[in-house]
């Protein structure tokens, strides 16, 4: 079978001597530019002559196996462009401008830094770079490209330069002009060695293969693509060939079945596709990328399984109609047929929704391979709109990385958590040393003489941290410019060709911030068991359960199952529903009364990726009868600690929150028993549709069959749970991670 051959040729490359092939032409590039270097060169000159060099420098690869020619051999097959390489501790080639300029952020303000790393040392929140997300979230926009080709984007930033005001916003077009000229060369390079591997081929099936490449790459993506597989191969392409020169991680393909449909039907029409040959070509563009790294590997580090690969299928149309086509179909076909966990799938769904989707999407999930994030429209659009995007931009918006919001031509950090759980554990703990290494003033609880009393200092809190991180980035993170420019992924967002800006320079139409909330669940759950024991029934003072709090429950056992047993969040009731909703409106509030890092405005969410172990190993014992290190709750998932029997408590709790105050996004884990029908997995998603749950991360699998896989792995090889923004075999996560997923709550 031609996928067992595509396999192997991709494995052998991605898996043998990956990290030494990368690391090497990385040394080879970077002694060629440190010999160009001048020390008056320009933040623009440094990357452009960055491109010049990979540019002049790369080898392509080509798959005989595959029509499609991306494979730079620049990145380690772990890379999503990112400079960095993951857990091999060296910078790649596209890492050398930045390189020269690594130290900025810290020369600018040093004591300024020193504060932030006593943030991140005590785990206050999270910045994927000292004050900005620096590499990763990048959802590179494609269309462009498909619609008009590269030569497009040339002539539009060529046209500008005109209009240009200074030297500066010249550099800036001039810079989009050579990376689009630096992308054509890229391309006519596997034209030429398509050329040279032909003279020796001798396999019918290579031949052709490799004639498709020689003759489409002197074309395309300098002209924009006029077949599916064109368009196929721009979207591939682009994706390595960007990361590769740029030195940032572009995240998304976007929205397959909305862009592809086009080119599908046009070759349809003309004859010149088969069903059985689109197909295909969609089952081979999918094993691209899930070959890029072994699924077995054990799964123990912060992100062992996350290649930060994405797409977005379903949802709806321009004019807010269901969209459902054929290439939707083969994608979520082919995702089950071959097991791809790679690229993520996104899948936008509604309460009007087709039955035909939602089965074809279920399908894998009831089976026990939970490779799919869902996301709901209903909840999604209106929190997207209520943020300040347009209703058409809100219908085509995109979810990338491990759940954010984005539109196709923007850039958010999705990276951005704010712990929460922090602002509460250090003055219940009087945990003074960290507090005055902080300089955060937060208020301690311990003469709290009424409920109203906790509860408003614990909202205080909260702002005094949203406050401290919000002045960190925006008097650190104002410099980006000063470290890296990005011109090829500037020249994909809304405005920043006619602002004549760089992205790093707020180009760009949009410059929100995201903050992405850590706790919500443990902390309701707290405040509900303090409200019950201590201040409605008096069965404890306030002083007995700080105590007890405070000596991680020793000799307080039965006070921490009573504590567990109060109402909660999730448990659907009156209680629990109404003080979530009023915490819940005031982070919202909180939010709004801010400006973000770069002028924007603040955007709440609820999501949490590996942290829920990590961060909870860090903290102490909290009143919600969580011991010292225990887990967190993912999102605005219900705390394992709370035993709710029923899935339906949870729709009933997520009823009560106003969904269209989250405008970045939140997730909430659910299990279902494995033995669930097509047509109840269905009727729960519609279900699912009328709550605010956005992103929802769905398993159908029982306990039984996890203990199972624990003890007998090789009965189940193709048992893959969703674990946190991403999905993994089970029997190759580690034991604290399959334990971590055992402990959650299974609902009936």
């Amino acid at each position: 079978m031609y996928a067992d051959k595509v396999k192997k040729e991709l494995y052998d490359f991605y898996l043998t001597g990956d990290a030494e092939r990368s690391k090497a032409f990385a040394e080879h590039c970077f002694s060629i530019m440190d010999s160009r270097y001048k020390e008056d060169m320009s933040v623009t000159a440094l990357k452009l002559l960055q491109y010049d060099v990979i540019t002049e420098e790369f080898t392509p690869v080509i798959f005989k196996t595959i029509p499609y020619y991306y494979e730079t051999g620049v990145l380690t097959s772990l890379s999503d462009g990112t400079a960095w390489a993951k857990s091999l501790n060296f910078n790649q080639a596209n890492g050398w401008a930045t390189s020269k300029n690594k130290d900025v952020f810290v020369e600018q303000d040093s004591e300024l830094f020193k504060l932030k790393c006593a943030h991140a040392k005590n785990i206050l929140y999270l910045i994927c770079g000292p004050y900005n997300d620096l590499k990763q979230h990048y959802n590179f926009n494609c269309r462009p490209f498909l619609e008009g080709g590269l030569k497009s984007v040339y002539e539009k930033a060529e046209a500008e330069i005109k209009n240009a005001k200074n030297d500066q916003e010249r550099e800036f077009l001039n810079s989009v002009c050579q990376g689009m000229l630096a992308l054509k060369k890229v391309a006519e390079k596997f034209s030429k060695k398509a050329e040279e591997m032909l003279c020796a081929e001798t396999d019918k099936s290579a031949i052709e293969n490799l004639t498709l490449i020689r003759d489409t790459a002197k074309r395309v993506p300098w002209n924009k693509p006029e077949t599916f597989y064109e368009a196929l191969n721009t979207m591939a392409f682009m994706r390595t060939a960007m990361g590769s020169l740029e030195g940032v991680g572009p995240n998304t393909f976007g929205r397959l079945d909305k862009d592809l449909i086009k080119f599908y039907e046009n070759d349809i029409k003309n004859g010149v596709l088969t069903k059985e040959k689109a197909y295909e070509l969609v089952s081979q563009f999918l094993l691209i990328w899930d070959c890029h790294y072994d699924h077995d590997m054990l799964m123990a580090g912060y992100a062992d399984h996350e290649l930060e690969n994405t797409y977005v299928l379903g949802g709806c149309d321009d004019d807010g109609n269901p969209l459902y086509n054929e290439v939707t179909e083969m994608f979520l076909r082919a995702t089950r047929e071959y097991t791809i966990i790679f690229p993520k799938i996104k899948c936008r769904f509604s309460k009007d929704s087709p039955k035909e989707y939602l089965d074809e999407v279920n399908k894998a999930i009831v089976a026990g391979t939970s490779t799919v994030l869902l996301q709901n429209d209903d909840a999604s659009i209106p929190a997207i709109v209520r943020s300040g995007k347009t209703l058409e931009e809100a219908r085509n918006y995109l979810v990338t990385g491990c759940w954010g919001f984005a539109l196709s031509q923007e850039k958010f950090d999705h990276g951005s958590y704010l712990n929460l759980m922090k602002a509460f554990e250090l003055p219940l703990h009087n945990c003074d040393d960290i507090i005055n290494e902080i300089q955060i003033d937060f208020e301690k609880f311990d003469d709290c003489a009424t409920f109203e009393e906790f509860y408003s200092r614990t909202v205080r809190n909260c702002e005094k941290l949203l406050d401290a991180k919000l002045m960190i980035t925006k008097k650190g993170g104002q410099i980006f410019h000063k470290y890296d420019r990005l011109p090829i992924f500037s020249s994909t967002l809304e405005n920043c060709i006619e602002n004549h800006k760089d992205y790093t320079q707020r180009g760009a139409k949009y410059n929100d911030d995201y903050q992405l909330m850590f706790g919500f669940p443990n902390i309701i759950d707290s405040l509900l068991a303090v409200k019950t024991l201590v201040f409605d029934t008096k069965k404890y003072t306030f002083n007995e359960m700080l105590s007890a709090v405070r000596t991680n429950w020793e000799n307080n056992e039965d006070m921490r199952i009573e504590a567990t047993r109060c109402h909660g969040w999730g448990d659907g009731s009156k209680e629990s529903n109404e003080l979530a909703t009023r915490f819940y409106d005031d982070l919202y509030e909180m939010c709004q009364r801010k400006t973000g890092t770069y002028g924007g405005k603040v955007h709440m969410g609820h999501l949490t990726y590996t942290e829920i172990i990590w961060w909870g190993e860090k903290t102490l014992a909290t009143p919600d009868g969580r011991k010292n290190g225990e887990y967190f709750a993912q999102g605005l998932t219900p705390s394992r600690l709370k035993r709710i029997p029923n899935v339906a408590d949870v729709i009933n709790s997520m009823k009560c929150l106003d969904g269209s105050k989250m405008g970045a996004n939140s997730v909430v884990n659910i299990i279902l028993p494995s033995n669930i029908s097509l047509e109840r997995c269905e009727n729960f998603l519609r279900v699912i549709a009328t709550t605010a749950i956005q992103s929802l991360q769905l398993n159908c699998v029982s306990k039984e069959v996890l203990l199972d896989a624990q003890k007998n792995p090789e009965k189940y090889p193709e048992l893959i749970v969703r674990v946190t923004g991403f999905s993994a075999k089970f029997t190759s996560l580690s034991p604290t991670w399959q334990q971590e997923v055992i402990s959650r709550n299974f609902y009936d």
